[in-house]
């Protein structure tokens, strides 16, 4: 296919791999794509070009290197210009992006990630006894029942939000309405523009009142005090916390469920390893972030100045994204088994680009793995019986995220 023809891409397709990956993939190794709003850009289809943008100081995450945007070329109302113009670790480079990422850094350390099993354990099991509640042959949404509220609640714990009230859940529905890429311009300003920062702005006020310390979020306050952050920074990497602290997570473990359900004997290997004194667990986590990464598509890099990728050349100023779903299903990246058999055992299962590549790589890694890993345990061990309902489960309508609006099930 022509890499200058336009490829569409929606919020909800109708076949994210077998039609939108396919095509991507058949259009060379870069592919000129239509977002909503008729904005054009860039998405690379291999892993190696993926790790070219996600990695080379040539593609920027600073919208001032976006040409389009530039010469006044993208709509005001554009419903995703939030993703790019905002202030924090998703729009930054160089030492700008490590002054941002540093308290996050130190928050979820590999270290204090490890200190945190026990909190993850017991929101788990509270979980799960809650499910074992519900009758054996009823379909139950275990998105709603499980995956989602744990990470919910263990990121709101690094953030020191109060477990009584609703403000947990509030964050929830502002995180879910921010990457709703089918809401108009005029719902994603209300919620990004105003009341996304004004809740984490009473969140700060209320920890200062209190005089909390220990936390994720009084870290970012306490780097603002000291003039090392500024307000709308806070906010920004508060945002992208609480986003990307819990949607993804939940994602990833909804993927494994449906990845184990649908191959009963990639379970089943699994039970035999528990049986013979291994943790199959890790392995298969890292296998659901390539088989169905939680994130559709990374969104945006600008190209500093024309670069050869793979005989195709992205040109100074166009804006890149790299689409997950496409590439980490490529058979040419992951030959051995076909990458649309959920297979925890291939031997390139490391090479995907879910959490990213280089000095943006995601922070949170080590705890989304902790946690998926401690809930997929948890989950088989109390319901060996689980499986999928007939109820198809519908896909989050978002450029950004790769999710289940809801995971129906039969816990049995």
């Amino acid at each position: 296919m022509d890499s200058t023809a336009q490829l569409h891409l929606e919020p909800a397709p109708a076949d994210l791999h077998g039609t939108e990956g396919a095509a991507l993939r058949a259009a060379g190794p870069v592919a000129t794509v239509a977002l909503p709003g008729g904005v054009v850009a860039k998405a690379v289809t291999t892993r190696e070009a993926g790790a070219l943008v996600l990695g080379d100081p040539r593609f920027s995450k600073d919208i001032r290197n976006w040409g389009a945007h530039a010469r006044g070329e993208i709509p005001a109302d554009w419903p995703l210009l939030f993703i790019v113009e905002g202030k924090g670790l998703l729009t930054t480079d160089g030492e700008t992006h490590r002054r941002l990422r540093l308290p996050i850094q130190r928050a979820i350390s590999p270290r204090r990630v490890q200190a945190l099993r026990p909190r993850i354990e017991a929101i788990a099991d509270r979980l799960l006894a809650d499910l074992a509640a519900v009758p054996a042959e009823e379909e139950t949404d275990l998105h709603k029942g499980f995956a989602l509220p744990l990470p919910l609640d263990v990121i709101c714990s690094l953030l020191g939000v109060p477990e009584e009230g609703t403000l947990r859940q509030e964050l929830h529905e502002l995180s879910a309405a921010a990457m709703n890429s089918e809401a108009d311009v005029e719902e994603v300003q209300n919620t990004v523009g105003r009341r996304f920062p004004a809740t984490l702005m009473s969140l700060i006020e209320q920890k200062r009142a209190r005089g909390d310390r220990d936390d994720l979020t009084m870290d970012l306050v306490a780097a603002l005090d000291e003039g090392e952050l500024t307000e709308a920074e806070v906010i920004g990497n508060l945002v992208v916390t609480v986003i990307g602290g819990h949607e993804t997570t939940a994602n990833l473990i909804c993927h494994a469920v449906k990845g184990l359900l649908t191959h009963p004997e990639t379970l089943e290997a699994a039970r035999a390893q528990e049986k013979a004194g291994e943790n199959p667990w890790p392995a298969i986590v890292e296998e659901a972030l390539r088989w169905e990464s939680p994130s559709r598509n990374v969104m945006f890099r600008y190209a500093t100045e024309d670069v050869d990728v793979d005989g195709a050349v992205i040109r100074e100023g166009e804006a890149v994204l790299v689409p997950l779903p496409a590439i980490q299903r490529c058979p040419h990246a992951f030959p051995d088994p076909d990458p649309e058999v959920f297979a925890p055992d291939r031997p390139d299962v490391s090479r995907h680009l879910a959490f990213g590549f280089g000095p943006h790589r995601c922070p949170g890694a080590s705890l989304a793995r902790l946690e998926a890993e401690i809930a997929l345990r948890r989950l088989f061990e109390d319901f060996p019986e689980l499986a999928l309902s007939s109820t198809p489960a519908s896909r989050v309508p978002s450029l950004g995220i790769n999710g289940y609006q809801q995971l129906p099930v039969l816990l049995r």
